[in-house]
C-alpha cells in the first residue's frame, strides 16, 4: 500500500483517481475539512474530497486495496454524480497552488499549505 493513504485495520477509505495529465490521483473522502482545498459533498458537516491529501499513483495494482469494500453515504454519492470536470479542475488548481506555495516557503501561509500537503512527496 502507497505509505502516505490513512489506512485502518476496521474501516477502509472511499478515493476517488482522478487522472491529470497522465498521471493518476487518489483523492481521499474525509471528514470534518477545515481549508478551502477540497470538493465538499456535504457542506454542512463539512465532508468531501480532501485535495491537500491527494496522492500520485504510482502503481495502480498494488497501491490500492481491492480487497476491503468501502461505502459512500448516498448524500455524498449524488453530490459527485456528473462532477468529474469539478473534480478535476479543482485538483488542478490545487496542484498548481501548492508548487506556487512550494517555491516561496519563507511565506508563512505558503509553509503551512506545504507541511500539511502529502503532494510534498510528489513535487519537488
Amino acid at each position: 500500500m502507497h505509505t502516505e493513504i490513512e489506512q485502518k485495520e476496521d474501516r477502509p477509505y472511499v478515493q476517488v483517481i482522478v487522472e491529470i495529465n497522465n498521471t493518476l490521483f487518489a483523492i481521499p473522502m474525509r471528514s470534518n475539512i477545515n481549508h478551502k482545498h477540497a470538493f465538499l459533498t456535504d457542506k454542512e458537516n463539512r465532508c468531501g474530497l480532501d485535495y491537500s491529501k491527494s496522492v500520485v499513483i504510482l502503481d495502480e495494482g498494488h497501491e490500492l486495496d481491492h480487497v476491503r469494500k468501502p461505502y459512500i453515504r448516498e448524500m455524498e454519492f449524488k453530490a459527485l454524480l456528473g462532477k468529474e470536470y469539478e473534480v478535476k479542475k479543482g485538483l488542478n488548481k490545487y496542484i498548481r497552488t501548492y508548487k506556487k506555495a512550494s517555491a516561496k516557503r519563507d511565506i508563512s501561509r505558503n509553509e503551512l499549505l506545504c507541511k500539511y500537503s502529502i503532494l510534498r512527496n510528489s513535487f519537488k
